[in-house]
């Protein structure tokens, strides 16, 4: 396993962005444990519909506040209590602000360290998103936008799909600047190709040729407009087919990730009924599916800390620089994107045409 030390990439661990957790169909009022980062979390969802998540040990003893189900505390009905969480121990009470805020047994002041950290969270699109910043400022950049997720012509994604837990995401990430491997792997045949880099978004445009049209969802060529909103959400716009692919990338520890994707699809008779529901299953296998053949190879293959960089391979240099914005403080990512602002291109492949040009 890699660490993002191995890969260069910077003074953190861990990249500042917006990362899923879960999907918001997961989180109810009862907890449940997560790890991201490095760290576990407690999750929940409070009595005003508000999701939590907090550091899950509890600064009184390290009791783990997601655990002890079968306590007199977390059987009790004062367990969770509007938008608080008890210890499963002594039933020291926290609030979504992460500070304790009642203790049952004791009457005078609580402790002013009797508190845990609270994470920003956002329930957006059916997806629980969190904040991670190691230098603990607020967002700098929104999560990232699909505006057909309220288009009531588009079939919507029912959570996110679980890929599989890899290694570092660099190596996921690595794949929108690698036109080479999209006919060896996955049997497409790219004709125009290009990346831009542009502060916190990273954009991959392409048209293609199908070489193999068994789904039935695609004709003979089509247009991608994909690329990454920060390091932790990754979106793909399938133009002619009319879908639209979310893939969320998460860390988990320093060196491994879990990798998440899901799919929307615009209905062609504007109406959201079984068949066009079918459409989105679909759609969203044929996606999964090909995430998983990267996920074969990812899954086995040795940390790419020095890729032998073909001018036709793809601008892997540019767009790791661009990603390494994200593990340094945000003091230095000007100096970082300055020499890779802009648009590059791979030998061999001129820069992108959609193939419904008018359309553009």
């Amino acid at each position: 396993m890699a660490t993002s030390a191995d890969y260069k990439l910077g003074e953190y661990a861990f990249a500042r962005g917006w990362f899923a957790v879960a999907n918001s169909s997961e989180v109810t009022r009862t907890p449940i444990n997560v790890h991201y980062f490095g760290q576990d979390m407690v999750l929940y969802r409070g009595e005003s519909g508000r999701v939590v998540m907090l550091d899950a040990w509890c600064p009184h003893m390290g009791t783990k506040l997601g655990s002890g189900e079968t306590s007199a505390t977390t059987t009790a009905a004062f367990f969770m209590e509007g938008d608080n969480i008890r210890c499963p121990f002594h039933a020291w009470r926290f609030g979504p602000d992460g500070k304790c805020n009642h203790i049952p047994y004791h009457d005078g002041p609580i402790p002013p360290g009797a508190r845990v950290k609270p994470w920003r969270v956002e329930d957006r699109y059916g997806i629980v998103f969190t904040w991670h910043d190691p230098e603990g400022q607020e967002p700098d950049f929104d999560i990232a936008p699909f505006p057909e997720w309220d288009d009531p012509q588009w079939v919507r994604w029912q959570g996110l799909e679980p890929l599989c837990d890899l290694n570092h995401p660099i190596e996921i990430f690595d794949n929108m600047s690698d036109v080479a491997h999209l006919g060896h792997l996955h049997g497409g045949h790219a004709v125009t190709y290009e990346n831009e880099y542009d502060r916190h978004l990273m954009h991959q445009r392409q048209s293609s040729a199908v070489e193999d049209n068994s789904s039935g969802l695609f004709g003979q060529t089509y247009s991608t407009i994909a690329g990454y909103v920060g390091p932790g959400i990754a979106f793909g716009r399938f133009r002619e087919m009319g879908a639209a692919q979310i893939i969320c990338v998460t860390p988990i520890d320093d060196g491994t990730c879990r990798a998440w994707q899901a799919a929307m699809v615009r209905s062609p008779s504007g109406v959201v009924d079984d068949t066009s529901r079918a459409m989105r299953d679909k759609a969203s296998a044929l996606f999964g599916g090909g995430l998983l053949r990267d996920g074969e190879v990812w899954a086995v293959k040795k940390p790419a800390l020095h890729v032998m960089q073909l001018p036709s391979d793809g601008p892997f240099r540019q767009s790791r620089q661009w990603y390494s914005q994200f593990f340094n403080p945000r003091t230095k990512a000007a100096e970082i994107l300055a020499p890779i602002t802009g648009v590059h291109y791979a030998k061999g492949w001129p820069p992108f045409t959609p193939v419904d040009a008018a359309a553009e």
